[in-house]
Order: structure tokens, then sequence, then C-alpha cells
């Protein structure tokens, strides 16, 4: 009947576990120290008929059961994306009560027998210093197998016995009472050390948002074959439940911040001592880039303004980190105080990134606005996640509408929440970056206009030629732990570029992307490269400059020079590896018919993230230029495809490969 019992607690136990850790758990990313605090059912498994030098007459005892706890500490380390190692030392204390009862003939006074009940107690605690090493492998991102081994130093021990005659009721032992041969005291025989082997599974509970103080609560099973007594058989098996309460701090990390690298570059120089190894001595040069990827030999820029018309369109889609439901820093979320204040036109004339970034905040504000319109947040997984955990998309869903609910007041009644795997238009799964982007929350609305394009009246600034690239080298450079390259204006810093190891022989900048960075009236921008080898060292080149040539509106108008409006629209959503044009780029492309003049020239562009092959991407962003093409009918138009030669936006980033997947239309039309 116990076992059932026990059977029974276990099974209910372990299904709550898994409940749990496959809805809140994740695999652990940095090391940690941790508070172990454990219950335990001892399970005891003997064969002996007294203790060592104790007077008792049991025919044998076979083993008992007891409840014990252990406190303790760890220290767990990740070893790689799968493995863990987690070393606790703790203090142990069991017991175990062993009852095990006989039936004797005794005579009685009249010369006949008859039968007696005698039962045999014995009770017994040690106390043990622990040691216990356990490598954790991540079954899933949710739950991990811990496999180890148990080593204890036994403390010291205690243990209580009698014999109690139970019946018949009138009868005693020869010393006249009901019960003998009871005794307590220090267990003297204790082995000294009692060794096993520990299997389980746990999970993490993250306590706090940055995932640094976590509650791991497990379930471990140990079997220990070695005696707790010396020369006599008595084993133990240990079923533990417990929690390991575990700070996991962010990595404390060597690199100095690119500011602090900045400014340590600009004010040190640095030479080798005459015994020591010659340090690394970096180069950079820089030469202009033109769209297709040519390098022209220009040493200045051109920046010229003109009056513009852009529209951009807002990717519906939040992208979140592998096995998480937490929404990334990249997006803006505001407090109460900033709502009552926020306007859509204070973000219009921004970087297309820097306003998708506010998508959120745009439906939010979109939403209030037309409390007719409702919305739609479907949570989507990748593969992986998707065979871990059954409810991931839903959870990812539902962080977004608490934030449109709790921050923008949108009721509730008007945002549907679901979920799927994959999403029905989904990435390539066998890559990487196709993975990170079907891990993903994806908007849409009753109301086509929370989704619209975002429209603005702004001076836009032309670049000539559009990109630098920069030529980098380094000598000496086999021991190089990380490189920098810096664009900056005075004091602030426009760009940097950074990788670990030696650099790579040319990175290139497309200026519009920091054009913002970059103030009106500025003459010149600074480069410098600064290499950090295996010791820590910083090394920098000379700072070098590329000059700057601005022509404002004003300047134009002021001269009686011509001038031109340059209106930009882009199109994106295009599939991955699709060319055909959507409805919602058709209502951009109507907007663009109405732009388009007898006088207007038309130049379209195709692009493509970084995915696949050069060729590839030339060939498919020609056909999204083509399929543009012929949707505008536009007489006096250029097409041509540049594929990935120069991606319009970080490409590191989901949303950077989205928005590089486009068509820029650009409608250049004569002022008079």
């Amino acid at each position: 009947m116990k076992m059932r019992l026990l059977s029974s607690a276990l099974t209910i136990t372990i299904v709550l576990f898994l409940f749990i850790s496959a809805a809140h758990g994740q695999t652990r990313e940095r090391a940690s120290v941790g508070a172990v605090l454990q219950g335990s059912l001892d399970l005891h498994s003997a064969s002996f008929t007294r203790l060592p030098e104790i007077d008792n007459c049991c025919p044998g005892f076979t083993g008992g059961s007891g409840m014990g706890w252990l406190v303790g500490l760890s220290y767990l380390t990740p070893l790689n994306a799968s493995w863990s190692l987690d070393v606790r030392a703790g203090y142990q204390h069991g017991g175990v009560d062993m009852t095990t009862s006989e039936s004797k003939l005794i005579s009685q006074s009249n010369g006949t027998f008859e039968s007696a009940s005698i039962r045999h107690d014995l009770s017994l605690s040690v106390s043990r210093m622990s040691i216990e090493p356990m490598a954790i492998y991540a079954l899933t991102p949710s739950i991990g197998l811990r496999m180890g081994l148990f080593g204890a130093y036994q403390l010291n021990g205690r243990y209580t016995q009698g014999e109690f005659l139970e019946n018949p009721s009138n009868a005693v032992f020869d010393n006249g009472t009901k019960s003998r041969n009871q005794a307590e005291g220090n267990l003297e025989s204790l082995s000294s050390m009692n060794v096993g082997v520990t299997i389980g599974i746990g999970t993490d509970l993250p306590l706090n948002a940055d995932r640094s103080l976590l509650m791991s609560p497990e379930l471990l099973l140990t079997l220990s074959p070695t005696n707790i007594l010396r020369n006599t058989s008595w084993s133990m098996t240990m079923i533990r439940a417990g929690v390991v309460v575990s700070f996991s701090p962010e990595d404390d990390k060597d690199e100095i911040s690119d500011m602090e690298l900045f400014e340590v570059a600009r004010n040190v120089r640095t030479t080798s001592p005459p015994s020591s190894e010659p340090l690394a001595v970096p180069s950079v040069a820089y030469t202009g880039l033109l769209e297709s990827g040519t390098t022209v030999d220009k040493k200045s820029i051109r920046i010229e303004e003109f009056a513009s018309n852009r529209v951009r369109p807002l990717l519906p889609f939040i992208f979140f980190e592998p096995n998480s439901n937490s929404l990334s820093p990249r997006y803006r979320q505001l407090s109460a105080e900033q709502v009552e204040s926020y306007s859509l036109e204070n973000f219009y004339n921004l970087d297309a990134m820097v306003t998708y970034y506010q998508v959120l905040n745009v439906i939010g504000k979109r939403l209030q606005e037309q409390p007719d319109a409702s919305i739609t947040i479907t949570g989507c997984t990748d593969k992986q996640e998707s065979a871990s955990s059954e409810d991931l998309g839903k959870r990812r869903a539902v962080v977004v509408r608490n934030y449109l609910v709790d921050t923008w007041k949108v009721p509730a009644s008007r945002i549907a929440v679901d979920q799927r795997g994959l999403p029905s238009q989904a990435s390539n799964e066998a890559d990487a970056d196709g993975a990170a982007e079907n891990r993903r929350v994806e908007l849409s609305s009753s109301d086509p206009s929370i989704l619209s394009a975002v429209a603005s009246n702004d001076t836009m600034r032309a670049f000539d030629p559009p990109a630098v690239r920069f030529s980098l080298g380094v000598s000496n450079g086999s021991r190089l732990k990380s490189w920098t390259l810096f664009v900056s204006e005075g004091d602030h810093i426009i760009k940097t570029f950074h990788g670990a190891g030696a650099p790579p022989s040319s990175v290139d900048w497309r200026i519009a992307e920091q054009s913002r960075f970059i103030p009106r009236g500025t003459r010149n921008v600074d480069f410098m490269l600064v290499v950090q080898d295996s010791n820590g060292t910083v090394i920098p080149t000379e700072s070098g400059s590329i000059p700057l040539s601005e022509v404002t509106i004003a300047d134009k108008r002021s001269g009686g020079g011509t001038d031109k409006s340059v209106d930009r629209f882009s199109l994106i959503l295009f599939g991955f590896d699709k060319s055909d044009i959507t409805p919602d780029q058709q209502s951009i492309i109507n907007s663009i018919k109405k732009r388009i003049t007898p006088t207007s020239t038309v130049a379209i562009t195709g692009y493509t993230d970084r995915t696949g092959t050069d060729e590839y991407n030339k060939r498919l962003s020609e056909q999204r230029a083509r399929a543009v093409s012929t949707a505008l009918s536009a007489p006096r138009s250029t097409v041509t495809g540049q594929g990935e030669t120069l991606p319009l936006y970080d490409n590191e980033t989901p949303e950077g490969r989205f928005y590089s997947r486009t068509v820029e239309v650009i409608v250049e039309t004569p002022m008079k």
C-alpha cells in the first residue's frame, strides 16, 4: 500500500514538474551560484540482526523508510549549448525506522505453550557532509537531465532500539517487563564515506526580467550501494525533490565599451618595448562605393538636400530570441506618461528601422484613434521550439497584447490572440537566419490603415557616392583579440564595425543609414581602426578624415539654380524567395502613380538580404524590380537589381533582412 501511494505521488509530481518547466523553463546561458534546499524520502535496504556490539534478539532487519533534508550551495557553469556542470556541497540529515515482528512459543505456568508476538524496533539518524558533481544535458530548451556522482562524509549517527512483547497481554519477558534490550547511543561503526550515483530532471524559472535570479525545481534519484555501517549490509536510495535559488549575473566582459575604447584609442599611442614581441600594426584606407558595388576614386562625399515625400512600409512582425517570450529591448516601450504626449509625427522623419522599432506604439496610437478597429496577434515558433513547447507562440502573442492593453489601454476585446508553429509564409528553417525570422509574432487588422505604410513630407539628404568602402589591414596580427572601426564626427561616434580576431579585408558603410547622426554643416567625418592583441593592448591607427560638402535647399534657392523634388517609396514584405506583388504593396504602387508627372524620371531598384548566393540574389532583386516596373507602367524609368551588393540595412537582425528585401522607387520631378 505504501509503495502504491509513493508511486502515485511521484507520478503526479513528475507530471506537474514537466508542465511547469514546459511553460516557463529555458536553457541556462550563464554561470550561477545558488542555495540548495531539498527534502528526501530515504528508502533503506538492510540485512542484519543487530548493530555491532549492541544486544538484540531480532531475527533480522530488512529495511525501512524515513524522511531527510539537505541544505547546500551550488555552482553551475555552462559548457556549451547542450551541457552544463553543476558542483554542489551540502549538509544532509536523514533517518530511518526499521521494524520486524516475530512469533514465538512461550511456556505458561500451567505447562502449556502459547504463541507470542514480539516487535523489534530500530530507529537511526545520520548526518553527512556531501559533495555532488553533476552533468546537466538539455533534453529540450525547457528540461535538463541531471547525471552525476554523490559522495558523503558521514559525521555522526544515533540509534534507538527496543523489543516489545505485544501479546498475549498477560505475558512478560524474563526481566518481568514487556520490553527488553532497550538502548540508545551513538553509532560507532559508521562507514567514513557513503557514495552513489544520481539521475534526475530539472528546469530554470526566471524570477526577474533579465533572468539573473532563477528558481530551479528538480527531482532526483540517488542510488547508494555502499554500506552505511562497516561490515553491515545496509544501503540507501534517496528520492529528492527540491529547489535551487541561484544568482546568475551578466557575464563579466573584459571588453570595454565602444565609447571607452574610442577615448583610449584617441589618446594613447603604444610602442613595443625592445625586448617584447612586436605589436600589431593596423592600417585603414577608404574609397567611394556605388550602389552596383563598384568602387570609385572619390575622396570626398557630396550631400544634397531635396524636398521629399517618403513612404516606408510598416513591418507587422515582432521578433523574439530563441525559447523566449520577452520583448526585445530593441522595441521601444513607453511609460504611461510618455503615451499621453505621444505623436506619430515625431517619428515619421526618421530612418525606416528607427520607425519600425516604434511599431507597437504606432499601432497602439492608431488603435486609440480608430476605436472600431480590431487586430489579431498570432504567435509563431521555429521548428525546434515547436517540438519542445506547445504554447510558446501563444505566450509571445499574449506579451504583445498585454503591452497594448496595459500601456495603450486598448480594450482586450478588440485584440484576438492566436498561435501556430511556423508562420504561413515561413523562412528557410535549415538556415539560422531563417529560423530567427520564424520566431515572431504577426499582426493583422480588420482595418488596413492600422498597419498601413508610414508617410512623411521631409527633407531628403542624398549622398554621392552613397557608400564608402574601408580597406583594412594589419601586420603582426596573428594574436589579435578583436578589432573595431570607428566612424566619428568630433567627439561623437557615428558608426562602429567590430569583430573578433583579425579584421576582414574590407567593410562597407552605407552612409544614409547614419545620416541623422551627421549634423548639417559637418565638414568631414573621421575614421580610425583599433585592434586589441591577446594581452588587451589597444593599438589604433592614425585618425583619417573624409571631406564632406553640402548643398542645402536654401543654397539652391538663393543661387537661382534648378531644383527637383525626390519622392522615395519602399516596398517590403516580399516573402522569402518571392518577387510577386502583394495587395499591401499594390496600395503603395497606387500612391506612387499619383506622384509621377510627364516630366518625372523613375528609378526602380531591387534589393535582397544576404541569404543565398550573390548571383541568385542579383537575379531575384531584378525580378522584384521588374514586377514593380510592370505594375507602375512608368514610361521614363530605369530598372536595376542590386541583390545583396550593398544591403540597405544591417542584416544581423531579422528585421534588417526583411527591410532589405525591398524595391525602392525614387521619383524625381523638376521644380520650377
